[in-house]
């Protein structure tokens, strides 16, 4: 398999700076290999994101390389593979963390009792940005039917919540 290799020195980037090329360099589902180095899939749609995080870099004063980078042997593909599945757990993770969150916000103001049509906004504002996230999980990874399962399962649990606290703000209106 074809890798793009990036070594980010940013010290003349600002924070801010910092954290939008991070976010752009994780959309595409790179691994990090040690601090500012990443390997990413050799794709269309990396190789341009790569040279836009190349651009702003340079832009901000920071420095870039880029290289093109091929495994050795059927080990280091192995491994290259295996950090990326550890990385796609992490944030199935973190997702199942954010939705258990979300029940918990809801649950609780379902025991509140006070249930205003603001809050129900607010609510479905949440598992609209909940929905967002489990859509690019699945499609930044190109997940597995098991994996998108259990996406799908988490988002749906919210989704019962949210419409039971829906059904007590329609009652109480």
């Amino acid at each position: 398999m074809k890798w793009i290799l990036l070594i980010i020195k940013s010290i003349n980037v600002s924070s801010r700076d910092r954290m939008f090329i991070w976010r752009n360099i994780k959309s595409t589902g790179a691994v990090s290999l040690s601090h500012s180095v990443y390997l990413l899939h050799d794709t269309e749609d990396n190789r341009v994101t790569a040279s836009n995080i190349a651009r702003i870099v340079h832009e901000r004063k920071g420095e870039i390389l880029q290289f093109f980078a091929d495994t050795f042997n059927g080990e280091q593909e192995q491994k290259l593979n295996k950090l990326i599945a550890e990385e796609i757990i992490v944030e199935i993770k973190e997702f199942s963390k954010e939705c258990e969150d979300f029940i918990a916000d809801a649950t609780k103001r379902i025991s509140n009792k006070k249930f205003r049509i603001f809050e129900l906004e607010e609510l479905n504002d949440a598992l609209y940005k909940l929905d967002k996230w489990r859509i690019k999980l699945i499609q930044k990874h190109k997940l597995g039917s098991d994996k998108i399962s259990i996406l799908s399962e988490e988002i749906g649990k919210c989704k019962e919540k949210l419409y039971e606290f829906e059904e007590k703000v329609l009652q109480k209106g």
